[in-house]
């Protein structure tokens, strides 16, 4: 243990200083670059081979080869480059292949170049070409890992550009020559390098800028970026070539059939001996401090010195736990005392063991561990006073254990399934090794989780082992003797007799030899198990994976299924009150429906029969459409529109662009000072919204009611500018009152129930998403999930009303919309969402019927002021609510309506039955005041600057 740390403290003090030197270095030369056009025949067939996936993956994207060039360098030992022509989009890409005479892999580099008019050069490389681009430059130097983002992100950079040029390729080839002299020139007027003495073509790094390049070639190897990859994952790898390989073919010679199998007994001994070497103690510090780094990196962020002691912890006692069965059933090789990470579980050997003594072994490491996880899990749950680093002391047991307890090899439970039952049907190996890769797979791609992606590829990298392991039981089982001898060093001999006897001698000292006579060693010794002990070892591996495999199953669909069914609660509350929601019983001609549709085809698509975008948002889709359809719009029969929607004639969002657009024409008549059609639109928009009703979605019921306040600010400015004669005052004043009566209780009972309804939908889908990105430190979000399952669960037996639902219900019975009464007469479950949605729908309401009455009484102040020429001396009016309307004269004498809220403190007003605890409720009265200038005032109502 001391050697290992000392190792380790001596790797960090001197290596990775080394490492940083070393990366620094290597980067130390410029060389500049020459390109002479070859012929495709000279370039050789291997290169050829291996670029022409690349060659077909840009040729997918519309480019075709146009010159070829060998490039020449003092730092290329080959390279070769190839420019290919987008013609339609006028982009050049170059596709580079160099191999360094370093003795580094071959690399292949992709750089795409758009020319502009003004000389300026789109470039998007695939890696850092330089740190002083030339000034015409605007360039892209990042690490892409497939040539789809490549060419997507260089795209997007150039498309609707109109200044591209496309010069011919021969130009184009000296202007890369000329970036390349200019970038040589940038790095030595920079200062960062210097020309050699003896090639001033070859650029060396001043040894004073060595320090400030460590750090970024550091922070580049660990991206990703310092590399030029010479593959991409949408790039077919070419095929590889196939090597013959020679079998060792030699033996003993001029020694007895005996002397012979003592001599490959000996040399396998000494293979064997290997694994206790220093450099197997460093593997298996270095494996530690991987599993370290690991834990670290998923689970200690914040605390990695807790997260490393702990982990160093909990693998030390997992060993303990194969170590202390191993000394009690007298395992050979095991060292008397214990002594973490240095791989006592590993020397131990009883081959011949009976398999209940192996099991117990296996599983002593992972199992206890497990329990105490759990139960410490368990404790902090009831105790919540737990400190918070023995609970991720006990998270991170159950997760590394867990992990051991995988069934697949080399984890102690793939090594336990192996030993009950692959052992003896070995050709369900490969299959259950697949089988359980893809389900990792499929789980992580549902939760989301790197960490099982990991897990998942290493699995499938065991299908090859399980494949020969098939061969070495088949080879095994033709053994009479098998399973008969205890003694190592016989069936050894017994092996390497048979051999020999079969003329199979070259074997010996073939690649991975011994490994394969290790394996089949443990065939040929082994016991089979009995079936008690299948049966108590499998029912153990199952239950102990299990658990915790189903308490983090419970915890994830718990909150999701419970929130499905208060979605499927909530739907049939709003079937309850969409029976008396008043139904649409008219009907079109075929001549109005084709009319209508044709209009909605026409807002919902461009002139190129494309789809219009923001048609969800009808502002902006309403100044797309305005100088299309406003003229067919002023003639349009809106009841006819409301039928055709409300029928699904066409989409719910097509009614309200129409709408936007009136709107907008209005606004821009007054904004213009156009009297005429100011008031002439201002009437047909009463009759539109009038047309509109009844609203079948809280978002429509929103819109509309925004629009109207729009129309009753269009209708205050006229007033105020004093452009309303007596008659427009008496028309506006008749169609406003008109409006201003009491909402219909079926149409805004409905819309608050649907629009929880759906608020609770959209919940439940975010739930699911939140509960399928379970935090990695699972433990600490453990708790409040099983919190939520639990009431979720009491929630079903439950009679409570959803809050919306009753209010509803009081609503349809009173006939008062927006009134919140002090008691509900139900027993009520009140969600702090739903809360605040039905406050925000009251307030909407009274915010609408306030502003109703305020145009109303200025209109007719205005006309008292017509009849009388001045304003009342003194004017006040209560507004049914909580509100008053009172005439002000500020010190210039210019008058206005102040609406003044008097209603109480929303949280006096805010009833008991409507108060979930978690609920916040805002400290001041809403701000629901609003001034109305009057004729005579400077400052007029502003209106939309569309």
């Amino acid at each position: 243990m001391s050697f290992g740390f000392a190792l380790l403290a001596l790797v960090f003090a001197t290596g990775l200083p080394l490492f940083c030197a070393f990366i620094a270095v290597a980067n130390v030369r410029r060389y500049r670059v020459k390109a002479h056009l070859i012929d495709s025949y000279q370039v050789p067939p291997d290169v050829r081979r291996r670029m022409a996936p690349w060659l077909n993956r840009l040729g997918h994207f519309g480019f075709r080869q146009m010159q070829l060039s060998r490039l020449e360098s003092a730092g290329y030992a080959e390279a070769h480059r190839w420019i290919l022509l987008n013609e339609e989009e006028k982009t050049y890409a170059t596709l580079e292949r160099t191999v360094p005479v370093s003795g580094a892999g071959a690399s292949v580099s992709l750089t795409l170049f758009n020319a502009l008019r003004d000389g300026t050069l789109v470039v998007t490389a695939d890696r850092r070409i330089t740190h002083h681009p030339p000034s015409w430059w605007q360039d892209v130097q990042r690490f892409f890992g497939t040539v789809t983002s490549q060419w997507k992100l260089h795209y997007s950079r150039i498309r609707g550009n109109k200044d591209r040029v496309l010069p011919p390729v021969d130009k184009f080839a000296g202007m890369l020559e000329a970036d390349e002299e200019a970038r040589h020139e940038a790095q030595v007027k920079g200062g960062e390098f210097v020309p050699t003495h003896s090639d001033p073509d070859i650029l060396r790094l001043r040894f004073s800028r060595l320090p400030s390049r460590v750090l970024p070639l550091l922070a580049d190897f660990f991206t990703g970026r310092s590399f030029r990859s010479a593959t991409r994952r949408d790039v077919a790898a070419p095929a590889k070539a196939r090597m013959d390989e020679g079998e060792r073919v030699g033996g003993p010679v001029g020694l007895s059939l005996n002397q012979a199998v003592e001599q490959d007994l000996a040399r396998y001994r000494a293979l064997i001996a290997v694994r206790t070497s220093p450099l197997d103690h460093l593997r298996r510090i270095v494996v530690l401090l991987g599993t370290v780094a690991f834990f670290i990196a998923l689970f200690g962020h914040d605390q990695p010195l807790q997260t490393a002691l702990t982990v160093l912890c909990l693998a030390a006692l997992h060993e303990a736990g194969h170590w202390v069965p191993m000394k009690l059933f007298r395992y050979k090789g095991v060292p008397p005392v214990f002594v973490p990470f240095t791989g006592a579980t590993e020397r131990g050997r009883k081959l011949h063991a009976p398999a209940w003594q192996q099991l117990v072994v296996l599983l002593g490491g992972p199992l206890p561990g497990l329990i105490a996880g759990l139960a410490m899990l368990a404790h902090g749950y009831f105790q919540p006073s737990t400190p918070l680093w023995l609970l991720d002391a006990a998270g991170m047991a159950v997760a590394l254990n867990a992990l051991h307890l995988l069934p697949v090899l080399p984890m102690d439970g793939g090594k336990v399934i192996d030993l009950l039952v692959f052992r003896d049907l070995p050709m369900l190996r490969p299959f259950f090794t697949v089988t359980a890769s893809l389900s990792a797979f499929a789980a992580a791609l549902i939760l989301k989780s790197r960490v099982l992606r990991y897990i998942a590829a290493a699995m499938f990298g065991g299908v090859l082992w399980d494949l020969r392991t098939i061969q070495v039981v088949r080879g095994a089982r033709k053994l009479p003797w098998a399973g008969e001898v205890n003694d190592e060093s016989e069936a050894l001999r017994r092996i390497f007799r048979g051999m020999r006897e079969e003329g199979q001698g070259a074997f010996i000292g073939s690649e991975g030899w011994h490994k394969k006579i290790e394996a089949l060693l443990m065939e040929v010794m082994r016991k089979r198990p009995a079936f008690v002990t299948r049966f108590a070892g499998g029912t153990l591996l199952a239950v102990s994976g299990a658990v915790p495999a189903m308490l983090m199953v419970g915890v994830l669909l718990g909150p999701v299924l419970g929130d499905a069914g208060r979605v499927v609660r909530n739907v049939e509350h709003v079937n309850e009150f969409r029976k008396s929601f008043p139904k649409e019983n008219r009907h079109l001609s075929p001549e109005d429906r084709a009319t209508l549709i044709s209009l909605a085809t026409e807002t919902e698509t461009g002139p190129e029969q494309t789809a219009r975008p923001a048609t969800d948002k009808p502002r902006e889709a309403a100044l797309q459409v305005l100088p299309v359809i406003a003229k067919r719009l002023d003639h349009l029969d809106w009841a006819k529109a409301n039928i055709a929607s409300r029928s699904n004639l066409f989409g719910a969002r097509v009614l309200p662009i129409w709408v936007e657009v009136q709107c907008l024409q209005l606004e821009r008549s007054a904004s213009a000072g156009n009297r005429a059609e100011t008031l002439e639109r201002a009437e047909d928009m009463f009759g539109i919204l009038a047309a509109a009703e009844p609203a079948t979605s809280l978002e429509r019921r929103e819109l509309l009611s925004s629009i109207e306040l729009r129309v009753l600010t269009v209708i205050e400015r006229e007033a105020c500018a004093g452009r309303l004669a007596l008659a427009d005052v008496e028309r506006l004043d008749t169609l406003i009152s008109a409006r201003n009566v009491a909402p219909d209780p079926e149409v805004e009972s409905l819309l608050l129930v649907a629009a929880w309804s759906e608020a609770s939908r959209l919940s439940a889908l975010a739930d699911a998403a939140a509960q399928a990105s379970l935090d990695p430190r699972f433990w600490r979000d453990l708790y409040p999930r099983i919190r939520v399952v639990r009431r979720l669960l009491e929630e079903q037996n439950t009679t409570l009303v959803p809050a919306s639902v009753a209010l509803a219900r009081h609503w349809r019975n009173s006939r008062r919309v927006g009134d919140l009464p002090p008691s509900i007469g139900l027993k009520v479950s009140v969600d702090p969402g739903e809360a605040s949605l039905i406050l925000g729908f009251c307030e909407n309401h009274r915010r609408l019927l306030w502003r109703r009455v305020v145009t109303l009484s200025a209109l007719r102040l205005e006309d008292y002021r017509q009849k009388n020429h001045k304003f009342p001396d003194r004017w006040v009016y209560k507004v049914p609510g909580g509100a008053e309307l009172q005439l002000k004269m500020d010190t210039e004498s210019e008058p206005y309506i102040r609406l003044t809220d008097q209603s109480e403190q929303i949280q006096m007003a805010v009833p008991a039955w409507l108060t979930p605890p978690t609920l916040p409720l805002p400290r001041s009265i809403p701000s629901l005041d609003y001034d109305c200038p009057l004729f005579g005032s400077q400052m007029l109502p502003e209106v939309s600057s569309h």
